[in-house]
């Protein structure tokens, strides 16, 4: 029986937003059962922050793991992206992006998605969604305009945390 947005909604809903400890364990109980990907893609944008952020944390450390987004599953994603609002859940995508294929209608809002996080108040979303934008560029060249400036803004951040990111993408910068 495949695993349903439910049954994992039922265990996120314990999440406190902190103790990753229990994501560990959603994760060791349910990751390579049928559907798990597409169960947490369905939550990732839940009006309950802290589900949300679980939800986002698990499907990152899929893909940090070496799971890979069908191109279905990347489309429902998509979907989702506009409604997640919560900044924990926002960086964990922001972060997974590394990892993740975009089409074009995925590039497109990805874009929309990230151009107000390069200005969010949480230093972290700030450097992670310039991370996220260099990637799409990569795999989309029409938005290498638009991730160099952001690129460039970041250098000049106040926060350390978001310089250093920038930095650490100089090669990833070279090849835009």
């Amino acid at each position: 029986m495949a695993l349903s947005a439910a049954a994992l909604l039922n265990r996120l809903q314990a999440f406190d937003g902190k103790a990753v400890t229990l994501l560990g364990e959603i994760e060791a109980e349910y990751r390579g059962e049928a559907n798990y990907l597409d169960a947490l893609i369905a939550l990732a944008a839940h009006d309950q922050a802290e589900v949300s952020s679980g939800a986002t944390w698990l499907i990152k450390a899929a893909l940090e793991g070496g799971e890979a987004l069908s191109p279905a599953q990347s489309e429902a994603l998509w979907d989702e992206i506009p409604a997640i609002r919560y900044w924990q859940a926002q960086l964990h995508v922001c972060q997974s992006a590394a990892h993740l294929t975009f089409s074009a209608d995925g590039a497109a809002t990805m874009d929309r998605w990230l151009t107000p996080l390069l200005h969010h108040d949480r230093p972290f979303l700030r450097a992670w969604s310039v991370d996220a934008l260099c990637r799409i560029a990569v795999q989309h060249p029409e938005y290498g305009h638009a991730a160099r400036d952001a690129a460039r803004a970041a250098a000049k951040d106040s926060a350390a945390s978001v310089r250093a990111r920038v930095r650490q993408l100089g090669d990833l910068l070279a090849d835009i």
